[in-house]
C-alpha cells in the first residue's frame, strides 16, 4: 500500500512539473506574442511632417492629408537618466512663448504615423509648438529585443520628452500638454500619475488595464482567460518586468486638479470602448474642483484595402473637423492658449 501511495505521490508530482512547465511555456509564447513590436512601423516610414498620408497595417487610405502637411521641423535626440538609450524626435517650434505638445504614438507604430503627425499638424496651425517622439523598441529610438513592456518603462520616454521642454526650452509646465494614441495613451496616464506636473493630457483610445485586454484577446482566440497569469509570470521570469504592474487607471486616479481628454470611439475592435468609459468614470471620480474631464466617444470606422475595416483610433479621419475643433478648445482652455 505504501508503494502504491508513492507512485501516486510521484506521479502527481511530475504531473503538477509538466503542467507548470506548459503554463510557462505557453505564458512566454502569449507574452511575446502581446509585447511584440513592430519594426516596421506598419509601413509609415517613408512619412515626415511634410509629406504624410494615413495608413493602417501598411495599406494607404483614400484620406487626403497633404493641407495638414508643415515644415521647419527638427530631428532631436534625448538622454534618459539611468539608462543608455536614444530617443529620437521631431520638433517644431511656433514663434514667441507658445505653449508646447508632446504626441506619443501606439504600439509597432512611431512618429512617423498619421495618427500623431495629424494632430500635431492641428495644433501647429493653432500656433503651439510640437514635439513628436519614437517610445523606446519603436522608430528611430535605441532597440533591445522588440518587446514593449504597456508603458511600465515607455513611461520614462514620455518623462524625457516632457522634461526636455520644461527644462532645455524653459517653459512653464503648466503650458506643456501631453497627448497619446493606444499604448501611448496608456502611456501617457502611467506618465500623468508618475509626473504630478504634466497639467494637460489628451488621450485617444486608451486601455486601463492591460490583464483586461489580454483576458480579451485570449477569449477571442478561443483559450482559457487564466492564461493571462502565465503571459505575468513569463514577463517577469524572462524580461523582469511586470507588464500589467502598473495601470494606466493611476493616471486616471491621480488627476486632482490636472485636466483629462479621453476620446474612444464606439467601434473600437482593437480597445474595447469600456476601457475608455472605466477610463472617464475613474477620472471624474478623483477630479478635485480646479480639475476638469472631458470624455467623447464617437462612432465610425475606416475602410482598408478591399475587405478590411478598423474603428480603432479613427475618429479623427472621420470626424477630423470635430477633432480640430475638440482638440483646440481643450488645450487652449487648459494651457491658457488663444489663438
Amino acid at each position: 500500500m505504501k508503494l502504491v501511495n508513492q507512485r501516486i505521490l510521484v506521479w502527481l508530482l511530475g504531473f503538477m512539473l509538466l503542467f507548470s512547465a506548459a503554463w510557462v511555456f505557453i505564458g512566454k509564447y502569449i507574452y511575446e506574442t502581446a509585447a511584440n513590436v513592430n519594426g516596421e512601423c506598419w509601413g509609415n516610414l517613408s512619412n515626415r511632417p511634410d509629406r504624410f498620408h494615413s495608413r493602417f497595417w501598411g495599406i494607404r487610405t483614400e484620406h487626403d492629408l497633404s493641407e495638414w502637411w508643415f515644415g521647419d521641423y527638427q530631428e532631436v535626440e534625448l538622454t534618459l537618466e539611468n539608462e543608455a538609450l536614444r530617443i529620437s524626435a521631431w520638433v517644431r517650434e511656433a514663434e514667441g512663448n507658445a505653449p508646447w505638445i508632446l504626441f506619443i504614438h501606439g504600439l509597432g507604430s512611431c512618429k512617423n504615423n498619421h495618427a500623431v503627425l495629424l494632430p500635431a499638424a492641428m495644433m501647429v496651425r493653432q500656433g503651439y509648438s510640437v514635439m513628436l517622439l519614437d517610445m523606446r523598441e519603436h522608430g528611430a529610438s535605441s532597440r533591445i529585443n522588440q518587446l514593449h513592456t504597456a508603458g511600465q518603462e515607455e513611461l520614462h520616454d514620455v518623462l524625457s520628452g516632457w522634461r526636455w521642454i520644461h527644462e532645455k526650452k524653459g517653459i512653464p509646465a503648466e503650458e506643456i500638454g501631453v497627448y497619446g494614441v493606444s499604448l501611448g495613451a496608456g502611456t501617457v496616464a502611467l506618465a500623468f500619475a508618475e509626473e504630478p506636473r504634466i497639467h494637460a493630457a489628451w488621450l485617444d483610445s486608451p486601455f486601463a488595464d492591460m490583464e483586461k485586454i489580454i483576458r480579451s484577446e485570449l477569449q477571442i482566440a478561443g483559450f482559457p482567460a487564466f492564461l493571462a497569469g502565465g503571459a505575468k509570470f513569463a514577463g517577469l521570469l524572462f524580461s523582469g518586468i511586470d507588464i500589467m504592474g502598473r495601470t494606466p487607471l493611476e493616471g486616471a486616479e491621480s488627476i486632482g486638479n490636472r485636466h483629462l481628454f479621453i476620446a474612444h470611439g464606439k467601434q473600437d475592435e482593437r480597445i474595447p470602448v469600456f476601457h475608455g468609459e472605466l477610463m472617464c468614470e475613474t477620472a471624474n471620480a478623483f477630479m478635485l474642483e480646479d480639475g476638469s474631464v472631458e470624455c467623447w466617444y464617437p462612432s465610425g470606422q475606416v475602410t482598408v484595402g478591399e475587405d478590411k475595416t478598423t474603428g480603432h483610433a479613427v475618429a479623427m479621419l472621420t470626424e477630423l473637423e470635430e477633432w480640430n475643433h475638440q482638440m483646440k478648445e481643450f488645450f487652449g482652455r487648459t494651457l491658457n492658449h488663444q489663438n
